[in-house]
Formats: C-alpha cells, structure tokens, sequence
C-alpha cells in the first residue's frame, strides 16, 4: 500500500500528524473531559500545558496567533463574569472574592484548553482523514461528508469577507477611522454581500454534488484507507491514563476550590 493512502503520509510528518484520525478524535475527547472537571486554576492550567505540549509536538504551536483575539476576549469575559457570580469566604472587593477570581481564571483555561485541543485536531488531520475516520466511527457517510465540507467551509467564509473588505477599501472606505463603535457600525453591511457570496458558492457546490451523482449508490469506495497502528494504541493508551488522572483528582476533592459557591 502506498505511503499517501496512509494518514499523515507526507514526508517530514510528525508523530502525531501520522496518528490514524479516531485516535486524535480520542485524544480530543479526553482533553474536553479533563479541561471540564477542575476547578482549581492550579489542575486547570496543568490541562492547558498538556495540550500545549500536545501542539508542540505537532509543530502546529504557531496556529494559535489565529486565535489570540479570541482568547483575550474569553479572558477577559471569563474573568470578569465568574469572579462576579462566583461566590468564596475570602473577599477581595465590591462582589469579588478571591475563590471566584480563582475560577474565572480556571474557567478562561478550560476554555482555552479546549479550543486549543480542537485547534490540533484541524491542525494535524486533514479534512479527508477526518472525514474517514468519522466513517470508520459509524456515522453515516452524509452526516460525515457535511460535517468536514463545514470545517472546509469556514476558511472560505474568512475569504470572502477578505475580499469584500478590500472591495470597500479601494472604493475609499476608512476602516480605521472612528471608535470602536464607529468601526463596528462599518462591519454590518458587510454582512449581506457575505451571506450572498456565500450562498451562492453553496448552490454551486450543491449542483456539483448532484451532478457528480451524490449518493446515488448505497456501495461506497474510498481511496483512502486507514488502521490502527502500535502509535496509535500507544497514544490511545496515554489519552486513558492521562484522563484517568485527572478523573482521580476530581473524585478525591483535590481540583476543587474550598467554600466556592456558584450563583
């Protein structure tokens, strides 16, 4: 079998970008389950680590300055929010407590470690590895086939509102000019020719489909084949031990914050 029909086939991949696709839907999971149980920004930011190391590992580190706005905005409504509703016997001042300060800072780093952990599943998989592994998984074909022409989606709609903001631009349109709500007040009509554009490269995509006789037929073939291999138990292996971890430090108590209350 030749090396290309085999995930992460490529020449130079990395350890984790040749993990069969289920086990990084595996490791995803387990990081989703481990970032939801403390609360205890100490346990929180350990989860965080590991799945920074995790992007490490697949020299996909870098992907993360996508998403740098995003963070600050999570820490800053996390922080603010919960260290607000949460409540604690230790105050710190007007409703603030030092047990919910401590869980808005864990609250932002759950977040983060998740969406960093769904970060190196894009990252690592390409969208027709994922898409076979989802098949392999059980799930009908239709709702796999949507599911990555979504993911494949996304980065197209980036592109288009790209291009309608430099289509503003060379009209002589000022983006910069103005506060933040002046700006804000710019950005909405770029929403119609977004959604138009869009629209219509969906409708062309949906004729492509039926001309090229989309589920026509029951019996599928896939150039793509894809198995476990001894990486792949190994990694499935450490994904177990490492949620088992953290599962132990929740069912003991000890990723809880004393005499937190949530409002």
């Amino acid at each position: 079998m030749q090396g290309n029909n085999l995930p992460g086939g490529s020449p130079g991949a990395t350890m984790v970008r040749r993990l069969d696709p289920r086990t990084k839907l595996a490791w995803l999971l387990a990081s989703f389950a481990a970032a939801l149980l403390p609360q205890r920004p100490e346990v929180a930011v350990l989860v965080l680590l590991l799945v920074l190391f995790h992007l490490a590992l697949a020299r996909a580190l870098g992907e993360l300055r996508r998403l740098q706005g995003l963070l600050l905005a999570l820490a800053f409504f996390s922080v603010a929010v919960w260290s607000c509703l949460a409540r604690g016997p230790t105050p710190l001042f007007w409703r603030v407590s030092a047990e919910g300060l401590a869980y808005g800072v864990t609250t932002f780093m759950k977040l983060a470690a998740m969406m960093a952990a769904g970060l190196a599943l894009l990252a690592t998989t390409p969208a027709e590895e994922l898409f076979r592994g989802l098949v392999k998984l059980g799930l009908p074909y239709p709702g796999a086939f949507a599911f990555t022409l979504a993911l494949r989606w996304v980065p197209e709609v980036f592109a288009t509102a790209r291009r309608v903001r430099e289509a503003q631009e060379a009209r002589g349109l000022k983006w910069e000019e103005g506060g933040p709500l002046n700006r804000l007040r710019r950005l909405l009509p770029l929403l119609a020719p977004i959604f138009l554009l869009t629209l219509r490269r969906s409708q062309a995509v949906a004729w492509g489909l039926e001309a090229r006789g989309f589920q026509m037929s029951p019996r599928r073939t896939y150039l793509l084949e894809i198995c476990l291999a001894p990486r792949d138990w190994l990694a499935l292996g450490l994904a177990g031990l490492v949620l088992a971890f953290f599962i132990f430090l929740h069912l003991a108590g000890w990723d809880r914050i004393p005499g937190l209350r949530l409002s």
